[in-house]
């Protein structure tokens, strides 16, 4: 099973997610200026599986709510050409009314401007976004515009097996994990498993390539005060620093020594199957463990190991697809309303795992009923965002590729960075 978004980018439990002070807006409450006719609109979203039969129940409980106002037409798109399609469609003048987008790629549309403020209409339909998570919420404001609504957030975070650390004594009275403070905690609580747990138990279940190391080196890099990737230009890289490098050793040495073992296959079905005492990965995969039969699990946000909390997050969005045409209003107003109405009922999207955006969402009974939840939700406030940069994604790519070399031992620490420094500077300058 692959561990990745979308199916599809510490310290303390528990908090309301860092949202502002609630509102007296009800879940209940649309805008007040939602369109006076009947108005049908596209929206474009790449759920499947779980998170496509969630998405597409609110669509139809929207609709139903709607009836003879608004009427939104869902289509899913395949996941991996989702943005080539969608620029596609902008450039082509057959563009969706609504879309959705990962806050790490919002930099990109913006610069190809295949998409446009919410200012306006946020303003002119009275929708209140103060109760919204600020760390979440501004991560998709750029020069002073709000370019997307949040529909959720989704950090990496810890699984945990509560049988596996219970027979070794290793959750506290609230059945949390007991870790020691620091790198060399951490370090002790995989070893204390290691040597007490039954044979055929995995201590770390952790991929030693691809997105979830390096998520994890970048939790690390940014606990240890590491700051972005690039210089102001966005041209020159900037994460091979002390940081950058103690992060990326402290990862590599738990690899070379075996504390962790590398290439473990079917990571996720491991789990699953309770043969993996702590997973680290994102939030998305607790619907799948909580289908899982006799499966005692716990989830807490990825551990402090070095100077202060941070971890990896990213979001999904709405957004207004720019209309070669021009804008219809009424559409625009009825896309608005749709958007703002799923972040309101977003415990019911929470299933799948994802953080609320909003305190409307948040405070409501139908999220505080769900299990797990509350026990992440500080990773809403402790996640760091990508940087903005119009290439970011495939930057990116070029670091995981760097960092696979490392985690390997195909590439000594300073060896990796470099590449990933001279692979990622070269498409920058492109």
């Amino acid at each position: 099973m692959m561990l990745s978004a979308c199916s599809s980018g510490n310290g303390g439990n528990g908090g309301n997610g860092g949202t502002t002070e609630a509102t007296n807006e009800s879940a209940s409450n649309a805008p007040e200026t939602a369109p006076a006719e009947k108005v049908t609109i596209t929206y474009w979203n790449m759920f499947g599986g779980g998170d496509g039969v969630i998405m597409n129940s609110l669509v139809k409980k929207f609709n139903d709510e709607h009836k003879d106002k608004i009427e939104v037409k869902a289509l899913t798109q395949d996941w991996g050409q989702f943005y080539t399609k969608l620029q596609t469609a902008v450039a082509g003048g057959n563009a969706p009314d609504l879309a959705i987008s990962h806050t790490s790629k919002l930099s990109e549309l913006v610069d190809l401007k295949i998409i446009e403020p919410m200012n306006p209409y946020i303003e002119s339909m009275g929708i209140d976004i103060s109760g919204f998570n600020e760390n979440i919420l501004n991560a998709t404001v750029f020069d002073g515009q709000q370019y997307a609504l949040p529909l959720d957030a989704h950090p990496l975070i810890l699984y945990y097996n509560k049988k596996i650390l219970r027979e070794l004594n290793l959750l506290d009275e609230n059945e949390k994990p007991m870790i020691e403070p620091g790198p060399e905690g951490f370090k002790n609580f995989l070893q204390k498993i290691k040597d007490g747990a039954p044979k055929g138990i995995v201590n770390m279940l952790l991929g030693s390539a691809g997105e979830d190391p390096y998520r994890i080196w970048w939790a690390l890099y940014n606990q240890l005060g590491g700051e972005g990737m690039f210089d102001e230009a966005g041209q020159k890289v900037t994460f091979n620093n002390a940081q950058g490098k103690q992060a990326a050793e402290y990862i590599s040495s738990m690899f070379e020594s075996g504390l962790i073992q590398r290439n473990l296959p079917k990571i996720g079905e491991t789990f699953q199957a309770g043969k993996g005492a702590i997973l680290p990965t994102g939030v998305w995969f607790t619907s799948t463990l909580e289908a899982t039969e006799g499966l005692e699990f716990g989830a807490v946000p990825f551990p402090q190991i070095y100077d202060k909390p941070a971890t990896w997050i990213d979001s999904h969005n709405f957004i207004l697809p720019i209309q070669k045409k021009g804008q219809d209003e009424n559409k625009v107003r009825a896309s608005m309303t749709f958007a703002k109405w799923v972040t309101d009922n977003a415990a019911e999207w929470s299933k799948a795992g994802h953080i609320p955006p909003s305190t409307t969402a948040i405070e409501s009974e139908a999220f505080k009923s769900l299990p797990y939840r509350q026990d992440y939700l500080q990773a809403a406030n402790d996640g760091v965002y990508l940087p903005r940069s119009p290439k970011m994604w495939p930057a990116k790519d070029q670091l995981v590729q760097a960092l696979d070399t490392i985690w390997s031992g195909k590439a000594p620490v300073d060896k990796g960075l470099d590449s990933a420094v001279q692979s990622m500077e070269k498409l920058l300058n492109r």
